[in-house]
């Protein structure tokens, strides 16, 4: 677990301090986001089954369901390589999804921009008439 931690927080501080990723806001609050998911994710996960093993231990349940509990607490091995290819896949994922999912964000947020102008046109009526060259009006 100090290990995946550590890793974390390497992962963090890389992308904090990264040249590539100085004059991109966006990107470094989409893969905080990403990696922040990810350890609640895990952190969720890994003290769900630390409440079931102590239930497990205490009150001593019968059942298929604290059999599989059981298990679970007894190979933290598996668990702990199985995050280690969940942080793996998800940032491999993360960092291929990025570049298409910004484009759709920007062409939508263009879309939205040229369709608030063009509302904003019909809703201030038509443009008065511009003088006549010379800054003479003619009647």
């Amino acid at each position: 677990m100090c290990l995946l931690d550590t890793t974390d927080g390497a992962l963090m501080m890389a992308l904090y301090t990264s040249k590539a990723f100085a004059r991109d806001i966006v990107a470094i609050l989409y893969y905080s986001i990403v990696l922040t998911g990810i350890t609640i994710f895990v952190s969720a996960f890994i003290g769900l089954i630390q409440i079931l093993s102590l239930v497990e231990n205490v009150a001593e349940p019968e059942g298929p369901f604290w059999a599989g509990v059981g298990a679970i607490g007894d190979n933290y091995d598996i668990i702990g390589g199985s995050i280690c290819g969940l942080f793996l896949l998800v940032g491999v994922v993360s960092f291929f999804v990025y570049r298409p999912w910004r484009r759709r964000v920007e062409r939508r947020q263009a879309g939205l921009v040229e369709g608030a102008i063009v509302e904003q046109r019909e809703a201030s009526g038509p443009r008065p008439a511009s003088p006549a060259p010379g800054g003479i009006d003619e009647p």
